[in-house]
């Protein structure tokens, strides 16, 4: 196996994924390189730079599937009237999801999102509501149902 291409290596499916698993790794690739190994908790633990989501989705109209991306900005300066937005099932068990209003200029024009699958409590209703600047809200995918673990100024009904 040693003279076999690493592009020829068969791909590990999701669910074998280990954090004893191994990874390749060419140290100093600018001076020496070496050839060296490294587990996926090695890597997760030490992390030497930070983390950027380039998957980012700027909404100025109503919109569905809001799941499909890791981040959405809701352009509220845009709004000219309230909008609608929804939040469906997650694509994978424990996706995070940041929903932000990005630019507000001075209207009483609101982002509501209504969450297709609510796991957050009984006794309310299944929306989100974004109607200032710098409002966000971070969800949690279970399996079944989006649950909010963080939210500033987000009114949630």
């Amino acid at each position: 196996m040693a003279d076999k291409k690493i592009s020829a290596l068969t791909a590990v499916a999701d669910s074998d994924i280990g954090a004893d698993d191994l990874l390749h790794i060419v140290d100093n690739p600018g001076g020496t390189p070496v050839n060296k190994k490294m587990t996926i908790g090695q890597l997760f633990e030490n992390i030497p730079t930070h983390l950027a989501v380039d998957d980012i989705a700027s909404l100025t109209a109503t919109a569905s599937n809001l799941a499909s991306t890791f981040a959405t900005a809701f352009d509220g300066g845009s709004f000219s009237a309230n909008t609608s937005f929804t939040l469906d099932d997650g694509t994978d068990t424990g996706q995070i999801k940041v929903m932000y209003m990005s630019s507000f200029h001075g209207s009483s024009y609101q982002a509501q999102v209504t969450v297709s699958s609510w796991g957050y409590s009984s006794t309310t209703s299944n929306q989100l509501v974004f109607d200032a600047l710098g409002e966000a809200v971070i969800l949690f995918w279970n399996g079944s149902n989006w649950f909010p673990i963080g939210s500033v100024g987000v009114t949630i009904s």
